[in-house]
């Protein structure tokens, strides 16, 4: 969680060095509402070799702005820890 402005740096780094690949993050906006979501980058998938990645998970911190933000005191902040949220 983004607690006060500060993040926990270990656990958020875990989820980057003890996984195997990247994440894809997915951004989609319906009026003013806005979702996210995560899921393992495959460049090439090769069905014989193909294992679910379904339990993959990173810790990814968003920044964000909006239309009401004056572009220089913008904190709008969010950590992404589950597949889909906002």
């Amino acid at each position: 969680q983004i607690t006060n402005g500060t993040l926990d740096v270990k656990k958020l780094m875990k989820t980057w060095i003890l996984q195997k690949g990247f994440p894809l993050v997915t951004v989609v906006r319906k009026g003013k509402i806005i979702s996210v979501q995560q899921e393992k980058f495959l460049y090439r998938v090769e069905t014989e070799n193909w294992t679910s990645d379904a339990s993959y998970l990173w810790d990814i911190p968003l920044t964000y702005i909006t239309s009401s933000c004056n572009f220089t005191h913008c904190t709008n902040a969010y950590l992404l820890d589950q597949k889909s949220g906002m």
